[in-house]
């Protein structure tokens, strides 16, 4: 099982790249169904499929997540 902890220092080790890849709007750890942690990336009304973004990270499995018109990208310095 993953840890929140691993995802954390996953997180800050790529958050940047991701922030910089068109249609991403932010990087995030959630829970999903079954209650394990996920890396969550955000993305801006663009389907996973259409753009160049990994299936997995350093072999941490990530969940894609389709944000509304509204959503505000946050810049990685904001990630803190």
């Amino acid at each position: 099982m993953v840890t929140e902890q691993k995802l954390k220092e996953l997180k800050r080790r790529h958050s940047l790249q991701l922030l910089n890849q068109k249609g991403v709007s932010g990087v995030g750890i959630e829970k999903d169904k079954s209650g394990n942690f996920v890396l969550a990336i955000h993305l801006n009304n663009s389907a996973p499929e259409t753009l160049d973004l990994p299936a997995e990270l350093e072999n941490y499995p990530i969940k894609y997540i389709q944000q509304d018109e509204g959503f505000r990208k946050f810049s990685a310095k904001d990630d803190k």
